[in-house]
Parts: C-alpha cells; structure tokens; sequence
C-alpha cells in the first residue's frame, strides 16, 4: 500500500514523543470509528519495525442497543490487523447520575480510567487515542462559545504525560483515505447525528456555515491557531507555577497564597496561581472562571476582617491580612466583595 498521509504523520508524532521504544507496549483506544480504527492500523503497520506492542482497549459505554455488536467489530478488526484486544463495559448513566453532570462528561472519565487501568496492568509505557485535526477545532469552537482563555482555547495536546496523540495533525478526510487505502472499514456511532449535542452541531452545521461564508480554510486556519495559543499558554502556565512556587505554603490540608505576591502579578498570571492552589487544596471539579475572579476579587478586598467564599467540594477562601487560604470549608461563610452572579457561586453538592 503506497504511505499515506496518516501513515507519515503517525510515524513522525511517534518520533516526536520519543515512545514507544523497542520492546514497549503501547495502549491504543479503539472505539471501532474510522479515527481509531486507522490510528489502530498505522500503529501495528510501525510496530514490527520499532520493536514495540500494539495492544487494543475497548470500552463499552452502555448508552446504545448496538454496542455489543461494537465489540465484536473490534475483535475482527484486530483479528484482521493481528492486535490484541482488551475490553471493558462501564455504567456511564450511573455515573452521571451519582456526579449529576452530562453523559458526554461521564463517558470521557470512564474512558480515561478504564485505558489507564488496562496501562497499568499492562506496564504499557504509553496510551493513543485518535483525535484528529477536526475534533481539535471542534474543540476550540465549543470552548470559545462557552467562554474560555488562551489554556482552554490551545484545546488538546499531542503529548499529555503519556497519552498521545498522533493524528492530531492529521483531518477526518485523511482518515478515511487510509482507510479506503488499506481496505478497512469502520463503524460509525449513530449519536454522531444527534444535533441536540453542541459538538455535533458546530461539525455538521457551524463549521460549514462558516467555511460556505466567510473561510474555505477554516480548519486549517483554526489548527494554526490552536497551536499559536497553546504555545502563549505554556508561557503563561510557567508564570503561574512561578508565583505559585514564591507565594503558597501548605498549612494542613489547604493551600495559602501571600496577598502582597497575588495582588502584584498581573492578573492572567494570578489567576493561573490561584487555579493551581485550588487544584492543590482538592481539584478543580466544579471550578470554573467564575469562581477564580471571585476569588481575585476576594484577595483585592481591603478588609482586616476574616472574610470567606463557599467554594465547589465543601471547600472555601478565607481573605486573612496577609493570606488568602484555600481548604475544607471549617465556618459558616460571609458574604464577600465580589462582582459575579452569587449563583455561581454555589458549591456543588
């Protein structure tokens, strides 16, 4: 088979990311969509030469009639391709329930562990999952919409630790010429169609909106961009641990910031302090923006009294005269001087 574009850009990220080497084992997810069935194929193509395993992990999120037949298409497919293959089954509608968030939100945290656990198992020294160029600018759009700064709108990365990402310079169109190429076919996910999901309505009726009317290079307009803002946010986050690294301690089980340090960083720069000691005193789940202004706006409160600002997970910031404290919430809070809606503001049961 001539080498396809896919096939060439597989093998560069793989040199890129320095792994998988010689005699590693590397975890690709296989939904049994065109992305990862290609990434699947490109990988075991490169593995005989690098010396490195290919082994296979589907998850069965329980959500349509058709997912059993789901894994039996990725058993032939890696029957075909000679790749093991793990698979798994998960409670995706328990979990939103019991975390009261969305399906699509649950869905990705199964995922996650359920390839993690497979890595861990394994000893596997790397996972692939097969996002493209097009689910990257997806991603931009649906983070712009809902309002996000330069870490959010860089979207995803081609290495995060060890997940990789190789094909993320690679489009959905190229996919599928690989895939017409090797002669694979793949499955295609019924809830792809389903406009009621924002993603699914930026693919099948933003984004051609858009290159119709205003841009016939959109995508490639947009991954440029994406690269442009995640390289400026990388400059930024390293600001941010810096001014983390001078200004906290740990008391207990929280995290204290110096307010002479966080009041004279500029803004962005704080702001990323302040996400990462909220990170450190507990996680960022159910944080959002909204509440890192609203601690900014504590900090820049000349009170000499104690002042306190519920946060999501039973935690809380206490304005002191010369810290802001972030930990367990441990008294009743005030109302403090902030200008965001007190709504959201609430924590999270």
């Amino acid at each position: 088979m001539k080498r396809t574009v896919l096939a060439t850009g597989v093998r560069r990220a793989l040199e890129g990311f320095g792994v998988p080497s010689r005699g590693q084992t590397v975890v690709v997810g296989l939904s049994g969509g065109a992305d990862s069935v290609a990434l699947t194929e490109a990988l075991a193509s490169l593995a005989p030469d690098r010396g490195f395993r290919v082994l296979a992990a589907h998850l069965d999120h329980g959500l349509r009639p058709e997912s059993i037949e789901d894994v039996e298409f990725c058993g032939s497919v890696c029957d075909r391709l000679g790749v093991a293959l793990r698979t798994g089954r998960a409670d995706v509608r328990g979990r939103a329930r019991r975390e009261r968030g969305g399906l699509e939100e649950a869905a990705r945290h199964e995922r996650y562990a359920f390839l993690r656990a497979i890595r861990d198992e394994e000893g596997a020294a790397a996972i692939a999952v097969a996002h493209t160029r097009d689910d990257q600018i997806e991603t931009l759009l649906m983070r712009l919409l809902r309002g996000a700064g330069s870490t959010g709108l860089s979207a995803m990365r081609p290495r995060t630790g060890d997940l990789l990402r190789p094909l993320l310079e690679v489009s959905r169109e190229q996919v599928l010429e690989h895939l017409r190429g090797c002669g694979l076919p793949w499955r295609e996910d019924s809830t792809n169609g389903d406009l009621s999901i924002l993603r699914n309505r930026i693919r099948h009726e933003l984004l051609p909106y858009l290159e119709a009317r205003f841009n016939p290079n959109l995508r490639a307009t947009l991954g440029r961009t994406a690269g442009l803002l995640r390289d400026e946010a990388d400059v930024l986050a390293s600001l941010g641990d810096d001014l983390f690294g001078t200004a906290s301690r740990q008391p207990g089980e929280g995290v204290a910031l110096t307010l002479s340090a966080l009041r004279s960083a500029p803004r962005a720069v704080a702001r990323l302090a302040v996400r990462r000691a909220i990170a450190s005193a507990g996680g960022l789940r159910g944080v959002s923006r909204l509440h890192v202004d609203a601690i900014l706006a504590l900090a820049s409160s000349k009170s000499r009294q104690p002042r306190r600002l519920p946060l999501p997970g039973h935690r809380e910031a206490v304005l002191s005269s010369r810290e802001l404290s972030l930990g367990p919430r441990t008294g009743p809070a005030r109302p403090a001087p902030v200008t965001v809606p007190a709504a959201a503001l609430e924590a999270r049961p």
